[in-house]
């Protein structure tokens, strides 16, 4: 079996020592640094980032896609997903990649593997399971979590160890078990959703106060999420507090047909657009037929919405409403 060298320690001495073992051996490939760890780096040592990027772009380094960056396991579902989505849209954007392998902790949230799938990943690697198997959610999403890989750290391998050895990336190795025919056991994910803290809940109210108010507070929201990752809960609830001021969430703005469907979000496209997301989860355990209106924004729609399901809605010009990925 192929060897998986990963990148432990994050320095720049660790990062210059697997570089330069990746230009002596052409058959090494290195995997490690999360989108947070590269976003540093660029800081800290541009030239040094730029050789990374490079490896990146010609497939030899394969970075750990999934969170952003958060030692919480029980995250709320907006935070889980913003913590998501803000990893996958790096890599799409500083490198022009998407990856198919989740790489990190395991969240303790029934919202986890729905969450997995709408960001468009097929198998994860988490850091705490010692087992292969297919991990279902409550509203009837799966992923394949695969732990039999042979990792060893590129920091600690010498030149004897390497031209013995065949390199594999985590990517190439789980997409490849995924794509066969497995009979693996499945394990339930319980119905868990984690709370969402005081500064969560008032970033949330902020955005949903910036669409009432048709206010572009983009960048200030998403440095303050990435505030809420690092747990510096107290700056992204200082931000929040000054973008809300003395406005109040208008209650009629989104109105819904039952009660037991829970608003996650309500704010402005990542892009940059006009365009309004809508991110809601069925909380009961019941199918419903679900409406959903928006008076201010001329929009009004139906959708099926499955046991404990989470969904989001892009609500584009004119009031066209279209289910969206948690990419948007």
């Amino acid at each position: 079996m192929s060897k998986i060298a990963v990148l432990n320690e994050f320095s720049i001495e660790a990062v210059r020592d697997a570089l330069q073992k990746l230009d002596d051996f052409k058959k090494l490939i290195v995997n490690g640094l999360t989108a947070f760890e590269l976003n540093e780096l660029e800081k800290i040592d541009p030239t040094l980032f730029d050789a990374v990027a490079k490896q990146i772009e010609k497939e030899r380094w394969y970075p750990s896609v999934g969170l952003w960056v958060s030692d919480d396991k029980d995250m709320s579902e907006e935070k889980l997903i913003r913590n998501i989505l803000y990893s996958v849209t790096y890599f799409k954007e500083k490198f022009q990649k998407e990856y198919r392998v989740f790489q990190g902790a395991k969240i303790y949230n029934d919202a986890f593997t729905q969450v997995i799938y709408n960001a468009g990943f097929d198998a994860c690697v988490l850091d705490s399971e010692t087992e292969t198997y297919w991990l279902d959610s409550a509203a009837y999403t799966r992923t394949l979590v695969y732990s039999d890989l042979e990792k060893v750290d590129v920091n600690d391998i010498d030149d004897d160890f390497i031209k013995a050895n065949d390199f594999e990336s985590v990517e190439d190795e789980v997409m490849a078990v995924y794509q066969r025919d497995l009979d693996l056991k499945s394990v339930k994910q319980p119905v868990y959703s984690g709370e969402a803290t005081e500064a969560e809940k008032l970033l949330e109210k902020a955005e949903r106060i910036c669409v009432q108010q048709g206010r572009k507070e983009n960048e200030d929201i998403q440095n303050c999420w990435i505030s809420l990752f690092l747990g510096e809960e107290d700056t992204a609830a200082d931000v929040a507090e000054k973008i809300i001021g003395d406005s109040v969430i208008d209650e009629d703005f989104i109105k819904f047909n039952f009660d037991e469907v829970k608003i996650l979000s309500v704010k402005y496209a990542e892009d940059g657009s006009d365009d309004v997301v809508i991110r809601i989860k069925e909380t009961a355990g019941k199918e419903k037929a679900l409406t959903v209106m928006c008076d201010a924004l001329d929009a009004g729609f139906r959708a099926e919405i499955l046991p404990y399901e989470l969904q989001t809605f892009r609500i584009i010009k004119d009031g066209f409403v279209e289910e969206t990925p948690i990419g948007e």
